[in-house]
C-alpha cells in the first residue's frame, strides 16, 4: 500500500512539472519578438536587401532576365526581386510615384527595412526622383545606374513630343533640378556604370553622375551593359557593400 501511494505521488509531481514547463515556454514565446519572415523559414537573417529593377525607355520588366538570373544564383529569393514594368509614354514623375508603390509592396512582402534599386537608361531619372523628391532615400540602401540618362542625351530630341523624352534632353528642367542638389542628404550609396561605346547616351559621359561612384565599363552597347558578366559581378559586389551609418 505504501509503494502505491509513493508511485501516485511521483506521477502527480511529474504531471505538475510538465504543465509548468509548457506554460513557461508558451509565455516566453508570447513575449519574444517575432522573427524576421525571412529567418523563420531559413533559420538565418537575410544577408542582402531585396532589389527593385527599373527598366529604361521602351523596355519592360522582362529586360532584366539576365540580372534576375544572376541575383537568384547569388542567393536572392524570387520574392526579393521585383522587375517592374511601366509605359514609356508617361512622365518620369509619374513613374517615380509607381516606384514608391513598388517599394512599399516589396518591403511589406519581405519584411525588410530597406531595398536596393538598380536602374537602366531612363529608369535612372524616375528612380532618382523617387529618392530625392518622394522620400525614397529613407528606404533605399544602394542605388545603381546602368547606362543611365543622368545628365541627358541628345538622342531624346528625336522623340521630344512625349513627356519622358523632353525630360531626357540635356536642357531638361527635371534633370537640372535633380543634378543641382545631388547627392542628396541621407545614407544611400550611389553607383554608376557607363560605357564609352554607348550610342544612346550622347555625349556618352553624360551617363556619369558627379557625386556618385562612377565606373567606366568595356566597350558595351546601351542594352548590353545590363547583361555583361563583369558589370553584373561588380554590381552585385556594390549591393553587398556595407551600408552607410545613419
Amino acid at each position: 500500500m505504501h509503494v502505491r501511494v509513493v508511485r501516485r505521488l511521483v506521477a502527480v509531481l511529474s504531471l505538475v512539472l510538465a504543465v509548468t514547463v509548457c506554460a513557461a515556454g508558451a509565455a516566453a514565446g508570447a513575449g519574444a519578438a517575432p522573427r524576421h519572415p525571412l529567418t523563420a523559414a531559413g533559420g538565418r537573417a537575410p544577408t542582402h536587401d531585396p532589389v527593385l529593377l527599373v527598366h529604361g525607355f521602351d523596355g519592360s520588366g522582362a529586360s532584366w532576365h539576365t540580372m534576375v538570373a544572376r541575383l537568384r544564383a547569388a542567393g536572392y529569393r524570387a520574392d526579393e526581386i521585383d522587375a517592374m514594368s511601366y509605359a514609356s509614354t508617361i512622365s518620369n514623375v509619374a513613374v517615380a510615384h509607381r516606384i514608391a508603390g513598388e517599394v512599399t509592396r516589396l518591403l511589406a512582402r519581405t519584411g525588410a527595412r530597406r531595398v536596393d534599386v538598380v536602374s537602366h537608361s531612363m529608369g535612372a531619372i524616375s528612380s532618382r526622383y523617387y529618392l530625392e523628391d518622394l522620400g525614397g532615400a529613407a528606404h533605399v540602401d544602394a542605388w545603381v545606374s546602368l547606362a543611365g540618362v543622368n545628365r541627358g542625351t541628345i538622342w531624346a530630341y528625336g522623340c521630344y513630343a512625349i513627356a519622358p523624352c523632353r525630360e531626357m534632353v540635356p536642357t531638361s528642367s527635371l534633370l537640372a533640378k535633380l543634378n543641382t542638389r545631388f547627392p542628396p542628404a541621407g545614407t544611400t550609396r550611389y553607383g554608376v556604370w557607363w560605357s564609352p561605346c554607348d550610342d544612346a547616351v550622347v555625349p556618352r559621359v553624360y551617363a556619369e553622375l558627379p557625386g556618385a561612384t562612377n565606373t567606366e565599363t568595356a566597350c558595351l552597347g546601351h542594352s548590353a551593359i545590363t547583361s555583361d558578366p563583369t558589370v553584373l559581378s561588380q554590381v552585385l559586389r556594390f549591393l553587398a557593400g556595407p551600408s552607410r551609418p545613419a
